[in-house]
């Protein structure tokens, strides 16, 4: 199955681009497709600590099941006062 993955803010630039499209298995979960999307861009190792994640514009544990056409949303956390 396909799922995009959308980089937003300052991993558009680690990841070279905005939207990457993943090939997964069915029954594939966040957190596969997180580590699938780390052996196909390693640039963004580094950032993973640092990472929000959500399916779908919501928020999604790394167990979430992931379904044909989700689109995975990866941001760094914003830390501010």
């Amino acid at each position: 199955m396909k799922i995009d993955v959308r980089f937003l803010a300052s991993l558009r630039n680690t990841a070279g681009r905005d939207i990457y499209t993943l090939e997964l298995p069915p029954g594939a979960t966040l957190d596969d497709a997180i580590e699938r999307l780390l052996r196909e861009l390693p640039a963004l190792s580094e950032h993973v600590r640092m990472w929000h994640l959500a399916v779908n514009g919501t928020h999604a544990a790394p167990d979430a099941v992931l379904q044909p056409g989700d689109r995975i949303s990866i941001f760094p956390y914003i830390a501010g006062g």
